[in-house]
């Protein structure tokens, strides 16, 4: 029982750090795309919907969480 729990807090840790990259590299890239854009209040307003998106699909939404832990076992597998 114990070796279960510890597997599961164990790929708990793993997903959100998943998470934290996915986030933080998706983040980067639409910040970076955004730098093109032409004015000052579109790149802000690009900016703000973009980390809201983001993050919602990241950290809030069952599904899109559910797609990134796929992603990650998909990944995991193909390592191992």
């Amino acid at each position: 029982m114990q070796e279960k729990l510890a597997l599961t807090v164990i790929r708990g840790a793993e997903s959100w750090q998943f998470f934290a990259f996915v986030f933080a590299a998706v983040l980067v890239l639409a910040f970076g795309l955004i730098e093109e854009l032409p004015s000052k209040a579109s790149r802000l307003v690009a900016r703000v919907v973009s980390f809201l998106l983001v993050g919602y699909f990241t950290l809030i939404s069952a599904w899109g969480r559910n797609l990134l832990v796929a992603l990650l076992d998909a990944f995991k597998t193909e390592a191992h």
